[in-house]
């Protein structure tokens, strides 16, 4: 049977499932289909989020015979707890972290076995579980990098991975990325969805992201780009095995345009199959890790909201109350031990106590820009409590600037209106951003292009906290200025009320270049809306001139390369 008529069947059995009785909201979803040239980069966090996510669509690739690869992120060494917990770290089991690493990268050349990929097909980066956002957040350039608490490394510690070695900092990983894509060359890139609640989902986003542009800077062509829903609290619903029944997202991101791969109930059970091969996994949440063989796979694509020059303006609803809820049930099955149990009830009863008062749910975060400013506005479900603390980090994106040496600015805004604001661990002066007065129930900054290094695109995310335990965050945007120069802006500063209207996404993302590395200790052990006319503030033309000039880099530090040892069925230590 030609490919072409294999297509038109897989297209004609789509159609069928759209429009089957009971399924209104997934009528009008668009069928993933595969053409003749395609190659698929299934990008995942941890061992297992590969084949949750695409275990179908993988297989349908394979059985045209089109390139697949899969790159992990980590090697899930964290435990099992930390992608179910959506507030702090849980509880640590006791054993050796790494030693559960190399099991699960086992389990994932398994699975990938099971899938019909070959271990030559699979990439191993081996960054840090758990860790990975933090590693965004905060270690670039002249930090120090991120020392894993559970491994005591500071750079990765595998021996099979991509780059032994490597720093756990924000330019190794972007070189690693880049080497990945540029290796590869995929027309089809698969991500996590950036509202996942999981740090390392979230963390591979803007990553990749990140990378992607790097690469259509430098003209190696832009691939399309989709995100799989992975880690919420209180989903998949319903929980167990369904195969019958097609996948549905998140309640709060049904809105979105999603795409579907319907798969034939063979590939159904060969994906089950290959979810049990990640058996320490599967082990622990059967029902859980069921709950994703199902009649179809989703798949979202992702685009920029467009504000050319840095003008624009962006509405965003932000609609996820779960955020911030464990699924008490899922915990309890993954526990295993009463005592470990009650370890983690312990912990989720002090951190409700602690949180009692802090109902402070994101209800709409909004963007508008001027061509000289960014001004950000967050607004919460009811007044923030002086307890609480709301922090915005802008991160900006040029292709002709190393993104580690782009300023990462952090404005925390505290009781009393206090203002921090740190481009990563360099405190900047406090009238670097405006704070713009509004309602008890709302946080807005304005914050210069200049003091973000006149940017290309923009990457805005926000989240309250109190102390060091989250309440409530919003996924990471991206605003694409289309290249437009922004030095000399004419354009004048919006009002406090500014308005806002739905941005239009952005065409073709502009292009990024190669970027230079971080300092790296060695691992221990081996739309657009017009603002109204306002004197722009005195304090932007002179912002770039009294910012402190950045710490130069260092060289990347790194071990010799080992290649990935063959794996067969035989010699792998998974358990049945």
């Amino acid at each position: 049977m030609s490919r072409a008529l294999c297509r038109w069947l897989l297209a004609l059995v789509a159609g069928l499932f759209a429009v089957a009785p009971g399924r209104a909201p997934a009528a009008a979803r668009e069928p993933l289909l595969l053409g003749d040239d395609e190659r698929l980069l299934v990008f995942a966090p941890h061992p297992d989020d590969e084949t949750l996510a695409a275990g179908g669509l993988i297989q349908e690739a394979l059985a045209l015979d089109l390139p697949v690869r899969i790159c992990f992120f980590t090697m899930g060494d964290n435990n099992e707890f930390a992608s179910l917990f959506t507030r702090r770290h849980p509880v640590l089991m006791p054993g050796p972290a790494r030693s559960t690493g190399l099991r699960r990268q086992n389990e994932a050349l398994a699975a990938a076995t099971s899938l019909g990929l070959s271990s030559n097909d699979v990439v191993f980066l081996g960054y840090p579980d758990s860790g990975t956002l933090d590693v965004w957040n905060h270690h670039w350039r002249a930090v120090p990098p991120y020392r894993s608490p559970l491994t005591k490394a500071n750079g990765v510690p595998y021996d099979a991975a991509l780059t032994p070695g490597s720093a756990y900092a924000g330019e190794d990983i972007l070189d690693d990325l880049d080497e990945v894509l540029r290796d590869f060359r995929p027309t089809h890139v698969f991500v996590p969805h950036p509202a996942d609640h999981n740090v390392d989902h979230r963390a591979m986003n803007l990553f990749v992201r990140i990378a992607l542009w790097n690469l259509a800077a430098d003209g190696a062509g832009a691939p399309a780009v989709l995100a799989y829903p992975a880690h919420f609290a209180q989903w998949p619903v319903p929980r167990g095995f369904r195969p019958d029944v097609p996948a549905e997202p998140p309640t709060f991101l049904a809105a979105a345009a999603w795409r579907e791969y319907a798969l034939a109930p063979f590939q159904t059970s060969n994906k089950l199959a290959a979810l049990r091969r990640h058996h320490s996994q599967f082990l622990r949440a059967a029902p859980y890790f069921e709950s994703f063989a199902r009649k179809t796979e989703l798949f979202a694509p992702l685009a920029d909201l467009a504000f050319p020059g840095g003008v624009g303006a962006a509405d965003l609803t932000e609609r996820d109350d779960t955020q911030f809820r464990p699924d008490g049930d899922l915990l309890r099955d993954v526990a295993q031990s009463d005592s470990y149990w009650n370890d983690v009830a312990g912990q989720n009863d002090s951190e409700a106590k602690e949180l009692a008062d802090l109902d402070n749910d994101f209800v709409q975060r909004s963007c508008a820009g001027d061509g000289v400013a960014l001004t950000v506005a967050c607004r919460f479900r009811r007044p923030i409590a002086p307890a609480a603390t709301l922090s915005i980090r802008l991160f900006g994106h040029r292709a002709d600037v190393p993104f580690g040496d782009m300023p990462k600015i952090e404005i925390e805004i505290g009781p009393r209106d206090n203002l921090v604001v740190c481009d990563l661990n360099r405190k900047l002066p406090p009238d670097s951003v405006q704070l713009v007065p509004g309602g008890a129930d709302e946080r807005t900054v304005r914050v210069p292009y200049a003091l973000l290094g006149q940017p290309e695109r923009i990457l805005v995310g926000a989240h309250l906290v109190k102390g060091t335990l989250p309440i409530d965050e919003t996924p990471w945007v991206a605003l694409d200025l289309d290249g437009a120069p922004l030095p000399d802006a004419p354009a004048p500063a919006p009002a406090p009320d500014f308005p806002l209207a739905a941005a239009t996404p952005a065409a073709e993302p502009p292009a990024p270049a190669p970027k230079p590395p971080a300092q790296a200790d060695p691992p221990e052990s081996a739309p657009v809306a017009e603002p109204p006319a306002v004197e722009p503030p005195a304090l932007v033309p002179a912002v770039a001139s009294a910012l402190p000039p950045p710490p130069t880099l260092a060289p990347r530090v790194h071990l010799p390369r080992l290649s990935i040892p063959e794996k067969t069925e035989a010699n792998e230590p998974v358990v049945w």
